[in-house]
């Protein structure tokens, strides 16, 4: 299977703009006939070729029904992303893959000064965000491509859920910009608090401060409540000889007015008490870290 990378190096400004044109299309049809993309504005040269080429590449699917249609896949979702970011001089160049989830890809990433990033391209589909499915914008379109929106709905939520959680004085990757389901930050060079082993007590107890002064800044200042908060989702950075504590993933964040933050608040902290006990040794009780988060005011 070809990389990401490979896969850019591949394609082309005509490949780009049919990928664009199926991105358009998409809300009409699940799988768009061949008809359709024939009549469509001839800002495409070569369509039989360019399809082919397409499907070779993995970027679109194709389906036979009463005729021919096709469908764009994620991973040409992900050459429309990366190539909007690079027209807006965001990204000048995408590496290897630094990080798999259930519902995201990261890659190292640099900027037309060389300077690295992080991309992360969200997978959320036809299974995830229920309640978006629910919203008014996505009544009728049951039959479409549902996981193209949900998708970049996420990367839209994480992108603001990062930018205001930043602004409010918490440690999460600082935000740099977004295009359709992907979102591009700081690159830190860290890992997850799961996969971290020899903390001292010390450095544990210090990386958990960190994680409860981002959870208070969000719900103070910025008003928002992670949502699933675990050691899946807290990046370990060493840099200048200490250790910092990041919390990641936010599209799934709750409004701290909804009726349902404060449960999901308190899941969250009973997670990091259980984990950080069982793992490092500390004693911390889950009603210690809610006062300390919703205690005061600043």
């Amino acid at each position: 299977m070809l990389t990401l990378p490979e896969r850019l190096e591949a394609v082309d400004i005509n490949d780009v703009r049919l990928l664009e044109l199926m991105l358009r299309l998409h809300r009409r049809y699940s799988f768009i006939p061949l008809s359709v993309l024939e009549g469509a504005p001839k800002d495409v040269t070569n369509l039989s070729s360019t399809l082919a080429k397409l499907l070779d590449l993995g970027l679109v699917r194709s389906r036979v029904g009463p005729e021919y249609m096709y469908q764009i896949t994620f991973r040409g979702l992900d050459i429309l992303a990366v190539a909007e970011l690079t027209r807006r001089g965001v990204l000048a160049r995408v590496g290897d893959v630094i990080g798999v989830g259930k519902e995201s890809e990261v890659y190292l990433a640099w900027t037309p000064a060389g300077t690295p990033v992080a991309l992360k391209l969200h997978r959320e589909g036809a299974r995830s965000f229920r309640n978006l499915k629910r919203s008014r914008k996505y009544r009728g379109l049951e039959g479409r491509q549902l996981w193209i929106d949900i998708a970049i709905e996420a990367a839209s939520r994480e992108f603001i859920a990062l930018v205001s959680v930043s602004r409010a004085g918490g440690l999460v990757p600082r935000p740099i910009d977004r295009a359709l389901h992907a979102v591009v930050t700081a690159y830190l060079d860290g890992a997850e608090l799961e996969k971290v082993r020899g903390l001292s007590m010390e450095e544990a107890s210090k990386v958990l401060d960190d994680v409860v002064l981002t959870v208070r800044s969000a719900l103070k200042v910025a008003r928002i409540v992670h949502g699933d908060l675990s050691p899946y989702n807290v990046l370990v950075v060493r840099q200048e000889g200490s250790v910092s504590g990041y919390v990641i993933d936010w599209p799934q964040y709750i409004s701290a007015e909804d009726p349902a933050a404060k449960e999901a608040l308190v899941k969250d902290l009973k997670r990091l008490a259980t984990y950080f006990n069982k793992s490092f040794g500390l004693s911390i009780s889950a009603e210690d870290l809610l006062r300390e988060v919703q205690g005061g005011e600043g």
